[in-house]
């Protein structure tokens, strides 16, 4: 309604008895307009006087019907109802989507998964156990062969460990190749899969991942479709049940190893301050802040620290590890990036905190997270033991260290690209996909992520008609939460649909957070020309960029120690809020 029509408006005045009307309730229900809308945008209504059943005078206030039809014409009323047809229109076809979805499920790799011969052995048992050693020791001996992993890291420290026992080894992931000439064993992360090789032995690891929503579909295919004579298949304890099931459904014969600890682990209390840390110790924090600031606190008070986190390039990790290995530092301070079977001669792992961000909210750390990164402890052949212990709430570290962890029902199911080739718009396919039914004994891949950039990409000409194309750019690993990182991508992704040069990243590298966001840029190039086909010549550059982390890692600390942002005090190691105790519980004036 316009704003010359609201200072026309008018208290109500009184209505002839006989004229046609419709009550606040009436209209909402007729039109399918809500009350609080009606309230804004029509005119002030009338009053009608009735008399009640017991005779007495009663009002209620109503709106004349040539005054309703009046103000459905009001643009903010035609627009609510426009867009109320398109989304009762567009749930229409969801449903139907929703019924073409019914039909995918892992029974269409399990179909493909019973003509295929092959011999499962299911390694289980928690970290540190020598599941993976075991597994790859086969695998050695049993060549080709191949190595499917959670991680880079993981991937390249089996690459390392092959060649240097005489076994060639070539390694591929989303980021590189590193190709040996006369490789007998591909060592990748799991996602690139080669199920169009044989091979005589296959390595699946982490395998507890299926019921991942985001990545676990690729366990799953990699367990159904991976064509090898002998599939080992390593595992956490909780995963076995499920895992067994599944590959009873191909009818291919198994076994089961368990595995027990090779180090005791115990809980070994509350670290109270500096003094009580040692060379050798694990220091684990949840972000990336909380990080940098325990390694300047540490190398302040005489530690040196390599640094182990999520948004640090994998060679810059791989840097951090060796330089801990060779002993150019005695402490590592890392995430829970930690957790995923790196392996370092550590002998305690302390959690400097008990709280984590998900990428929704904060939340208390599971179990099952607690035993993954405090299994890191105490690495068989180095320590007769491990030691966890914790600087917040060792109660709770106690408690869930060494507890069961509930057994997994289900595996994730990738979203179905056969679907792109039907008429149904790409948004109403991924919006579907997370909408439709859940289905006992599976998941659906989480798409959340791939919707997001298909709307950062919604101004580009052309998304229908090559919506294959479109899929496997959003579907590309970006960094959603990064608004610098989204808005890269949509360049590159322009640029690709425009048939024009991608763009070469520009963030820079004079700080810690620019060689970051540098090298996850030229990752996101990377991926994207992977993905279409086209040769990325980045590696000389990224490189450079890990070297330049390299540096700066060097340089002085501390200006990452993070302090009170009253009083200014420094804040110690494990702080979880921005303020010492004294300001936090309102000694400080200003608070």
């Amino acid at each position: 309604m316009s704003r010359n029509y609201r200072k026309k408006r008018k208290p109500g005045n009184n209505i002839a008895q006989n004229e046609e009307t419709m009550t606040l309730k009436e209209i909402s229900d007729t039109y399918g307009i809500p009350t609080s809308m009606i309230r804004r945008c029509f005119p002030a209504p009338q009053t009608r006087y009735y008399m009640d059943k017991n005779g007495n005078r009663r009002s209620t206030q109503v709106w004349s019907m040539r005054k309703i039809e009046k103000a459905l014409h009001y643009q903010a009323i035609t627009q609510y109802l426009e867009k109320k047809k398109q989304e009762e229109e567009e749930n229409i076809l969801i449903d139907e989507i929703s019924l073409l979805y019914e039909q995918y499920s892992p029974d269409m790799y399990i179909e493909k998964a019973k003509k295929l011969k092959r011999t499962f052995i299911f390694h289980v048992g928690p970290t540190n156990s020598g599941k993976t050693y075991d597994a790859i020791e086969d695998m050695k001996k049993n060549t080709p062969g191949t190595y499917l992993g959670p991680l880079r890291l993981l991937a390249l420290e089996m690459y390392d460990k092959m060649n240097a026992s005489g076994v060639p080894c070539s390694m591929v992931t989303g980021e590189e190749s590193l190709i040996t000439e006369g490789a007998e064993v591909v060592s990748s992360t799991i996602e690139l899969c080669d199920f169009r090789k044989h091979y005589k032995t296959a390595v699946i690891d982490e395998a507890q991942l299926i019921a991942d929503p985001f990545r676990g579909s690729a366990w799953l295919k990699a367990i159904c479709l991976v064509d090898a004579d002998i599939v080992h298949i390593c595992m956490a304890p909780e995963a076995l049940s499920y895992i067994k099931k599944l590959v009873a459904s191909f009818g291919s014969p198994s076994y089961t190893v368990n595995h027990e600890r090779l180090s005791p682990l115990y809980f070994g209390g509350e670290i109270k301050g500096y003094e009580d840390l040692r060379p050798g110790d694990a220091l684990i924090c949840f972000s990336r802040k909380s990080v940098l600031s325990t390694t300047a606190l540490l190398e302040k008070n005489g530690f040196k620290a390599s640094v182990i986190y999520g948004a640090l390039p994998p060679e810059a990790r791989r840097n951090e590890v060796r330089k801990f290995l060779n002993g150019d530092t005695n402490m590592v301070v890392a995430t829970d990036a930690i957790g995923m079977g790196i392996s370092l001669p550590i002998k305690r792992v302390i959690f400097t905190e008990i709280e984590k961000y998900d990428g929704r909210q904060f939340r208390t750390l599971t179990t099952s997270e607690v035993n993954q990164i405090g299994g890191r402890a105490g690495r068989y052949g180095l320590n007769e033991y491990g030691e966890v212990l914790s600087m917040s709430d060792a109660p709770l570290i106690d408690a869930k260290l060494g507890r069961t962890v509930k057994s997994i029902q289900a595996s994730c199911i990738a979203f179905p690209r056969e679907v792109l080739d039907t008429s149904y718009p790409l948004p109403l396919l991924l919006k579907a996909w997370q909408k439709a039914r859940r289905n006992d004994g599976f998941v659906r891949e989480n798409v959340q992520e791939a919707e997001f950039l298909l709307r950062s990409l919604k101004n580009i000409k052309g998304l229908e008609e090559n919506r294959n194309l479109v899929y496997d750019l959003i579907t590309c690993p970006v960094d959603t939460k990064s608004n610098e990182l989204v808005g890269y991508f949509v360049k590159c992704a322009k640029a690709i649909m425009e048939d024009r040069m991608v763009p070469l990243p520009s963030f820079g590298t004079e700080t810690l957070k620019d060689c970051e966001l540098e090298y996850k840029a030229y990752d996101i190039r990377h991926q994207l020309l992977r993905r279409i086909g086209i040769p990325d010549d980045s590696m000389k550059r990224r490189r450079a960029i890990c070297d330049r982390i390299s540096e700066l890692m060097l340089e002085n600390k501390e200006e990452y120690i993070l302090h009170c942002r009253i009083c200014g005090k420094e804040l110690p190691i494990g702080s979880m809020f921005n303020y010492c105790e004294e300001c936090y519980f309102g000694d400080s004036e200003g608070y």
